[in-house]
């Protein structure tokens, strides 16, 4: 059976985006499940790492980094609903990108987001256990589902950067070619009138 090319690079994309994501979201999943199970038997549900450093039994019932943790009763439904939807145009976008790195950004934000979003499913809210904090100061209390979304975005601002700084140094080239070649025909034209007038 005959497969045109298009489809079969995004078929690829597709299967290696899958690949990919089953990986995260397993990590993201046994870490959290050992998590869990172990940090209820300790002390103040925390493992003390070093001065700044815990891991904490914590349950996210808002988005990223507790954000609107205080609407849990009317946002369950919707966190599910918009994160899905979410996922399937993220997926949907990653099929046209070009850049590897765009590509791994991508897949790092999609694992990180269904990691999530099997956390809402199987257990009513997202469990965090990474605590980094100094002092007074305490970062928001986060896991590694959180971090492939993070880690995903910055993948995509720097590809979209170099990107970007690519094609504006294409245009400068492509407007100095022309401005070269404006020059030449200028000359050529001014040589012509110079001829003319003798």
């Amino acid at each position: 059976m005959y497969l045109p090319l298009k489809f079969k690079t995004k078929l690829l994309i597709a299967s290696r985006t899958c690949l990919i994501t089953i990986k995260l979201v397993a990590i993201d999943q046994v870490t959290k499940w050992y998590c869990i199970y172990n940090l209820q038997e300790k002390p103040n549900l925390t493992i003390k790492v070093n001065s700044f450093f815990d891991i904490v039994y914590v349950w996210n019932y808002g988005i990223s980094f507790g954000i609107f943790k205080n609407y849990y009763q009317y946002s369950n439904f919707a966190l599910l609903a918009v994160n899905s939807l979410i996922v399937a145009y993220l997926f949907y976008i990653q099929l046209k990108c070009k850049s590897v790195l765009s590509f791994v950004g991508y897949s790092l934000v999609i694992g990180g987001a269904i990691g999530n979003l099997v956390d809402r499913i199987l257990r009513g809210a997202v469990f965090d256990f990474i605590y980094f904090h100094y002092k007074e100061f305490g970062f928001p209390v986060f896991n590694l589902a959180d971090s492939f979304i993070s880690i995903g975005v910055m993948f995509l601002l720097y590809d979209h950067y170099k990107t970007k700084k690519m094609i504006e140094e294409n245009l400068n080239t492509n407007y100095d070619d022309a401005a070269i070649e404006a020059e030449k025909i200028r000359k050529l034209d001014d040589n012509n009138i110079n001829f003319m007038v003798k």
